[in-house]
Protein backbone atom coordinates (compact mmCIF):
# COMPACT_ATOMS: atom_id res chain seq x y z
CA UNK A 1 0.00 0.00 0.00
CA UNK A 2 2.84 2.03 0.05
CA UNK A 3 2.48 3.56 -3.68
CA UNK A 4 -1.38 4.29 -2.12
CA UNK A 5 0.13 6.47 0.93
CA UNK A 6 -0.08 9.57 -1.32
CA UNK A 7 -3.31 9.33 -2.30
CA UNK A 8 -4.55 8.66 1.62
CA UNK A 9 -5.00 12.52 2.74
CA UNK A 10 -7.79 13.02 -0.17
CA UNK A 11 -11.22 13.87 0.36
CA UNK A 12 -13.77 10.80 -0.99
CA UNK A 13 -14.87 13.41 -3.76
CA UNK A 14 -11.23 14.15 -4.65
CA UNK A 15 -10.54 10.15 -4.65
CA UNK A 16 -13.44 9.93 -6.75
CA UNK A 17 -12.81 12.32 -9.07
CA UNK A 18 -9.52 11.09 -9.79
CA UNK A 19 -8.72 7.99 -11.93
CA UNK A 20 -4.96 7.68 -11.62
CA UNK A 21 -5.68 7.29 -8.20
CA UNK A 22 -8.32 4.68 -8.08
CA UNK A 23 -6.17 2.66 -10.48
CA UNK A 24 -2.95 2.88 -8.28
CA UNK A 25 -5.07 1.89 -5.17
CA UNK A 26 -7.22 -0.68 -6.29
CA UNK A 27 -3.93 -2.54 -7.82
CA UNK A 28 -2.03 -1.96 -4.99
CA UNK A 29 -5.34 -3.88 -3.22
CA UNK A 30 -5.71 -6.47 -5.74
CA UNK A 31 -1.81 -7.43 -4.92
CA UNK A 32 -2.38 -7.46 -1.18
CA UNK A 33 -5.42 -9.80 -1.64
CA UNK A 34 -3.79 -12.16 -4.17
CA UNK A 35 -0.54 -12.07 -1.28
CA UNK A 36 -3.24 -13.14 1.39
CA UNK A 37 -4.94 -15.86 -0.90
CA UNK A 38 -2.05 -17.38 -1.75
CA UNK A 39 -0.14 -17.38 2.01
CA UNK A 40 -3.34 -18.56 3.72
CA UNK A 41 -3.39 -21.54 1.00
CA UNK A 42 0.10 -22.15 1.92
CA UNK A 43 -0.01 -21.99 5.51
CA UNK A 44 -3.49 -24.28 5.15
CA UNK A 45 -1.48 -27.15 3.34
CA UNK A 46 1.84 -26.58 5.06
CA UNK A 47 0.30 -26.98 8.46
CA UNK A 48 -1.99 -29.57 7.99
CA UNK A 49 -5.43 -27.89 8.09
CA UNK A 50 -6.68 -29.48 4.69
CA UNK A 51 -6.59 -28.49 1.19
CA UNK A 52 -8.87 -25.59 0.55
CA UNK A 53 -10.70 -25.84 -3.39
CA UNK A 54 -10.61 -22.18 -3.13
CA UNK A 55 -9.68 -18.65 -1.71
CA UNK A 56 -12.48 -18.21 0.89
CA UNK A 57 -11.99 -22.15 2.43
CA UNK A 58 -8.71 -21.31 2.80
CA UNK A 59 -8.99 -18.43 4.85
CA UNK A 60 -12.12 -19.90 6.64
CA UNK A 61 -9.70 -22.59 7.64
CA UNK A 62 -7.01 -20.53 8.93
CA UNK A 63 -9.66 -18.99 10.78
CA UNK A 64 -11.46 -22.57 12.48
CA UNK A 65 -7.73 -22.87 13.63
CA UNK A 66 -7.67 -19.18 15.41
CA UNK A 67 -4.44 -18.51 12.99
CA UNK A 68 -5.79 -14.58 13.08
CA UNK A 69 -6.86 -14.40 16.35
CA UNK A 70 -8.57 -11.49 17.55
CA UNK A 71 -7.93 -8.64 14.27
CA UNK A 72 -10.78 -6.78 13.45
CA UNK A 73 -11.07 -4.19 10.29
CA UNK A 74 -12.72 -1.22 12.03
CA UNK A 75 -13.70 1.05 8.89
CA UNK A 76 -17.24 1.77 8.20
CA UNK A 77 -18.21 -0.41 11.37
CA UNK A 78 -16.58 -3.41 12.57
CA UNK A 79 -16.35 -6.50 10.65
CA UNK A 80 -15.01 -9.77 11.68
CA UNK A 81 -12.18 -11.20 9.97
CA UNK A 82 -14.55 -13.76 8.43
CA UNK A 83 -16.25 -10.74 7.04
CA UNK A 84 -13.28 -8.71 5.96
CA UNK A 85 -11.80 -12.45 4.24
CA UNK A 86 -15.58 -13.03 2.46
CA UNK A 87 -15.03 -9.42 1.32
CA UNK A 88 -11.60 -9.64 -0.13
CA UNK A 89 -12.23 -12.83 -1.84
CA UNK A 90 -15.40 -11.32 -3.43
CA UNK A 91 -13.93 -8.61 -4.89
CA UNK A 92 -16.91 -6.21 -5.60
CA UNK A 93 -14.95 -3.26 -6.88
CA UNK A 94 -17.17 0.06 -4.98
CA UNK A 95 -14.95 3.08 -4.49
CA UNK A 96 -16.52 4.40 -1.78
CA UNK A 97 -15.02 0.81 0.25
CA UNK A 98 -11.80 1.05 -1.64
CA UNK A 99 -11.54 4.63 -0.18
CA UNK A 100 -12.56 3.31 3.11
CA UNK A 101 -9.40 0.78 3.04
CA UNK A 102 -7.21 3.55 2.27
CA UNK A 103 -8.15 6.00 4.38
CA UNK A 104 -9.18 3.83 7.50
CA UNK A 105 -8.06 0.15 7.13
CA UNK A 106 -4.50 -0.40 6.02
CA UNK A 107 -3.71 -1.09 9.54
CA UNK A 108 -6.23 -3.79 9.87
CA UNK A 109 -4.62 -5.00 6.77
CA UNK A 110 -0.70 -4.93 8.31
CA UNK A 111 -2.33 -6.76 11.02
CA UNK A 112 -3.48 -9.60 9.34
CA UNK A 113 -0.67 -9.77 7.39
CA UNK A 114 1.63 -9.21 10.47
CA UNK A 115 -0.42 -12.37 12.14
CA UNK A 116 -0.08 -14.32 9.45
CA UNK A 117 4.02 -14.29 9.31
CA UNK A 118 4.51 -13.92 12.99
CA UNK A 119 2.91 -17.42 13.15
CA UNK A 120 4.65 -19.08 10.22
CA UNK A 121 7.81 -17.26 9.52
Amino acid sequence: MRKSNPFANRTLKDFLEDSVAQDVVEYNLFQIVNHLIDMAQHIAVDEDYGYPQTAYEAGHLLLEKGVFGEVTWNFSGKWSVSEMWSAMIICTLNKEIVYSILTEGRKEIKALVGKMINKFL
